[in-house]
């Protein structure tokens, strides 16, 4: 069963070994879908007709519909005899006795497995602890199948990223021009996040794989490729930017923003954070901005201050956004050593030992933004870079 390519397949060939030892006359396999729906994905010992009056369930429908909302099994007896509404659709089906299991692997759903008799002769606790059993077994190939697919998929998915993005900027830098050579810098820094994310939550799930990771590799995955498609739109979006100064601008919330860009950051970053905390003012309208832009020049700003608040004791990083007269400020202030001078550095100078790039980069989106990053050094030590954006409605309006 572990190493089953098929465990549907599986499924039908236990059943049909063990149906007539055990006096069963029907299984249903369902699989969990988003917004709470179980799919019959397998089933043994029922006609066309009943299979689809079965084919969705809701979760809290039926017996397998409370299964799969609880996340417990249920088990149902002289169901000829009972007039609950939950046993209905079984009844039809003419069972007597149904025993019915959630497919758990740690906390993800995968469905249900449930197995049933038309004979008044109800399970003992032998037979139900060796469906049980069955059932566990089969979450677990479930389980192994699906993240070796989700797997296969986010690592082809990054590896085309990668030849697009070594394709474009090879393209672009073989130019002799300066701006074009900056273009190709300016693409290869904006990639380095999100590729980075990508690969460290698929590193997690490689190790899952082998036996070493946690349990939920399938939200890892999803992360990934989470990532993955963000570095997508970071590479469409920047070329606009710089090929033509354009940006794909939406109305979106600050929280919105914040917690993309903490995202991003948290999942490229190594080593312990600093203290981050957020605080946006109540009662301010949607803002006028490029999200996946603007979610970058926020992740850029964390992690030039994690990087100046490397061995700072008590070191912490705010993420705010409040309002002000034309619109709404976003700001990322910390602890650290400020900046020399109390002025940004030139364009193309860095004062954390990088090429400067980020700042470059951070600069010419918030220009398209028709906004510039502006520093505040606090009387009390530290800095604070902040930029506004134009808000719509709100106490920004």
């Amino acid at each position: 069963m572990l190493g089953a390519s098929d465990p549907t397949a599986m499924i039908d060939y236990l059943f049909e070994m063990v149906r007539d030892e055990l006096l069963l006359d029907v299984y249903f396999h369902y699989r969990a879908e988003p917004d709470h729906l179980l799919v019959l994905e397998a089933c043994g010992g029922l006609n066309e007709a009943q299979q689809q009056a079965g084919a969705r369930l809701q979760f809290g429908q039926a017996v397998c519909g409370m299964v799969a909302r609880d996340r417990t099994p249920r088990v149902v007896a002289q169901v000829q005899g009972s007039d609950n509404p939950m046993t209905n659709f079984i009844r039809d089906v003419g069972l007597d006795s149904y025993a019915c299991t959630p497919l758990l692997h740690g906390e993800v759903l995968l469905g249900t497995l449930g197995f049933g008799r038309r004979s008044g002769v109800p399970f003992t606790e032998t037979e139900l602890r060796f469906l049980r059993t069955i059932c566990s077994y089969v979450a677990v190939a479930k389980n192994r199948l699906l993240v070796e697919r989700e797997m296969l998929a986010a690592m082809k998915a990054r590896d085309a990223l990668e030849k697009a993005q070594r394709a474009l900027i090879g393209s672009i830098s073989r130019s002799a021009a300066e701006e074009d050579a900056a273009t190709a810098a300016m693409l290869a820094h904006e990639m380095v996040q999100p590729l980075s994310a990508a690969s460290n939550y698929i590193a997690t799930v490689e190790m899952a794989l082998r036996g070493t990771g946690g349990p939920d590799v399938l939200r890892q995955l999803a992360q990934a490729r989470a990532q993955i498609g963000r570095s997508s739109q970071i590479v469409a979006r920047t070329r606009a930017l710089v090929e033509h100064g354009e940006i794909d601008a939406e109305f979106v919330a600050a929280e919105t923003l914040f917690e993309e860009a903490l995202e991003l950051f948290g999942a490229a970053w190594s080593g312990p954070a600093p203290e981050i905390a957020v605080k946006v003012q109540q009662g301010l309208g949607a803002l006028l901005a490029d999200r996946v832009q603007i979610g970058q020049v926020l992740a850029n700003l964390l992690r030039n201050a994690a990087q100046a608040l490397r061995g700072t004791p008590g070191a912490w990083i705010r993420l705010s956004a409040c309002a002000v007269s034309d619109g709404v400020e976003m700001s990322v202030a910390d602890n650290g050593p400020g900046f020399p001078g109390g002025v940004l550095p030139e364009p193309g100078r860095s004062t954390s030992g990088g090429q400067g790039i980020g700042l470059n980069v951070t600069q010419r989106i918030l220009e398209a933004h028709q906004t510039a990053l502006k520093l505040h050094t606090p009387p009390e030590g530290g800095s604070r870079l902040g930029f506004v954006l134009a808000a719509r409605g709100g106490l920004a309006g």
